[in-house]
This record gives structure tokens, sequence and C-alpha cells, in this order.
């Protein structure tokens, strides 16, 4: 969970400004856009709520995501933006924290989780009007050393050696008594059962919604604490993305992640599953396809020469999004990829569809951006 990996996420090239902030804290680009110019980052990002920013102004945004008829973005400084016209103007949203905020998942129109730096998950009942803090740094802290500390006082050497990293992170944290490792995605079923995974390995599982949740690091085929990515469900069955070929599938009897051999190597920024469909997807336009679960996989041919971020759901068709503002759309059943015209709409950290069918819209350093894929053929 602690330990560096060689491969970092911190060389994503389709999470630039994602990988900056990670690192550095925060990044002189964001410093120079326009709407975070006045602001002042505060020492704790935990206790103090983002600021408010001029929404007449491009601010970087890294996820979107559809709530019914809304959309919401989130981004940097704790920053949520919500639009009811389809992605064309947005109203910032109060937020209890200004840490950044790096994903924003929906599992329908009301029920809503956003996950970023300091270990934080927020949650929304209401579409997306206002946010919740579910977990924190400090209280992941406290979970984890209430979880493994009598484990490893037992005996348990797998838990003593968690401990051990639990400390060391918390003795490299900018904030003492803080767990910094970020949340880079989190995602529920309609039972209430969920994950939220992130760097170093993080994955805690939770059986009521998030409002408790429960150390997994240990279940899941992932002794080296690579990095996780993205998640993915299907009828019950959750997905893990991980840098260096890391795929993981929910073992429902075990209770336990458990590795899918893949033919790549590389870091799979995310993963898709639909029925008798199981696609990831990552660096340089890489996206493997299986048909049978993860048993056999089949390279595709996306044309695009940049780090896939997202594949879309527009109706029956797919579209893969590039960081580098390329699309192209997917056919399910053959696997041929026709490339669309350029966006043109700068680097791509994110995309989602829109209630208007054929259109998707896309975070960028300069705000959201809507794009007719109609127009883009």
């Amino acid at each position: 969970m602690i330990s560096p990996c060689p491969d970092s996420v911190f060389f994503s090239a389709s999470r630039l400004l994602l990988a900056i902030t990670l690192t550095i804290g925060v990044s002189a680009a964001v410093t120079t856009s326009p709407a975070f110019s006045a602001i002042t980052v505060p020492a704790d990002s935990l206790d103090v709520s983002a600021p408010r920013v001029d929404e007449r102004l491009p601010a970087p945004l890294l996820s979107v995501a559809r709530a019914g008829d809304a959309l919401v973005s989130v981004g940097l400084h704790g920053l949520i933006q919500r639009s009811t016209d389809s992605g064309k103007t947005w109203q910032q949203v109060d937020s209890p924290v200004s840490s950044d905020l790096v994903q924003v998942r929906f599992r329908d129109e009301r029920n809503g989780w956003i996950v970023g730096h300091d270990a934080l998950i927020l949650h929304t009942t209401d579409g997306g009007l206002s946010w919740q803090v579910q977990l924190d740094g400090r209280r992941l802290l406290t979970l984890l050393n209430g979880y493994y500390g009598p484990r490893a006082e037992a005996g348990d050497e797998t838990a003593a050696a968690l401990i051990k990293e639990v400390a060391t992170a918390v003795s490299t944290s900018a904030t003492p008594g803080v767990m910094a490792a970020p949340f880079l995605d989190v995602m529920f079923d309609a039972q209430g059962n969920g994950f939220a995974v992130g760097a170093f390995g993080l994955l805690l599982h939770s059986a009521d919604d998030g409002q408790h949740w429960e150390p997994w690091i240990e279940r899941s085929d992932n002794e080296r604490r690579m990095h996780l990515y993205g998640l993915a469900e299907r009828a019950g069955t959750f997905y893990i993305s991980g840098e260096q070929g890391l795929l993981l599938r929910l073992d429902s009897q075990q209770q336990r992640f458990v590795k899918i051999d893949t033919p790549y190597t590389g870091t799979y920024f995310g993963v898709r599953a639909f029925d008798h469909l199981l696609l990831a997807y990552g660096l340089r336009g890489n996206l493997f396809a299986s048909r049978d679960d993860g048993q056999q996989w089949q390279p595709v041919e996306t044309h695009l020469n940049s780090s896939l971020v997202s594949i879309v759901e527009l109706g029956e068709a797919l579209v893969i999004v590039s960081q580098g503002g390329q699309l192209a759309n997917l056919d399910r059943q053959s696997l041929q990829v026709t490339p669309l015209a350029d966006a043109r709409v700068g680097e791509i950290y994110a995309a989602s569809a829109t209630e208007q069918a054929g259109s998707l819209v896309v975070t960028r350093f300069t705000g959201a951006k809507v794009i007719d894929i109609a127009q883009a053929k």
C-alpha cells in the first residue's frame, strides 16, 4: 500500500495534471488558471470548504458523470460543479473540503460518490446538490489501525506488515495524522455493495453505500501494492484495473480479488464490463477485449496514439476517448474501430454521456466541453 512501484501512476500521460498534483501538491499550471488565480490553498484542506471560483472563467476539471438529467464534474481544490443544461453552463456546488477531487461516479440519478486526495470519499443522495464526507485521511488512519492493529498483536504477520506500511505513510504525510494517499475510483451496485480503490494498493469494501468501510488491502492479488486506477461492475461482479498489466476480478466465494491474466504489461487506466464483453484500456491507445470474462483476450486496433481515458456508452454505440482529444467508435460485435474526427479540444481527462442522444461531455484543463458525435463523424 505504501511502497513506491516502478511503473508509477505518476507517469500517466492521460492524467498529467493529476500526476503533478500527486507528486508536488499543486501544479504551476493549476495555480495560473484564471479561475484559481486568487485562491490561497489552505494548510489543512480537510478542515476548509472549497473556495468559490469565478464561474465565468474556465477551471481545471478531472472527472464528470451523469446524474439523471444533470451532470456533475469535479476538480482541483475541492471544486464541484453541476450542470442542468447538458453541460452548456455550470454552477459551483458547496464542497466540504478543499482537497483535490479526481473521480465522480453516480449509481443512479440521486446517489453518487466522489474520491480524491487525502483519502477522501464524499457522498450525495440528492443528485449532487449537496455532499457529505464519508471518509478522509484521518478516519482512514483510525480505521486501518483499528482493523489491522489487534490482528498484528495476535501474531498475524500480514497485518503486522500492513501496520508498518501505514506508519511509514503517515510519517511522510505533509499533514500530521492524515493518510494522504488518494483514492482514484469508487463504485457501488444497486444493493449497496461497493469498493474504493487508490494509490499504493488502497482497497476498501462497503456493504451499506459507504456508511461503513472495511479494509480489503490483503484480499487482492496485489502483493506489490500496485496503484489501482479503475472499477467496473456487472451483475454483482466487480473488476479493478491497475498498473503493470494488473486486472482483478472479485471472487464472491473467496471474498477476494483474484488476478486475471492479460497479454499486456502496461498500465490499465480503466475497465468496462458489458454483457459478454470485458474491455481493459490504457497507455498509448492500448485496448483489449474478452468475450469469456477474461479467459481469452483479443487486442483491438484503436488507431489512437495517446492514452485512453474513457469508453462512453451512447445507446448501443461505444465511443473511445483518448487523452489527446481523439474519438473513435467501437462496434460491440465485430470490435472494429472507426475513427471519428479529432475533437480538437486539447488534453482530455475524462468523458461522460449526457441526457441528449449523440453527445458527450469531456473534462479538460480549461473546463468542460460538450461534443456532438454526429458532427464528429
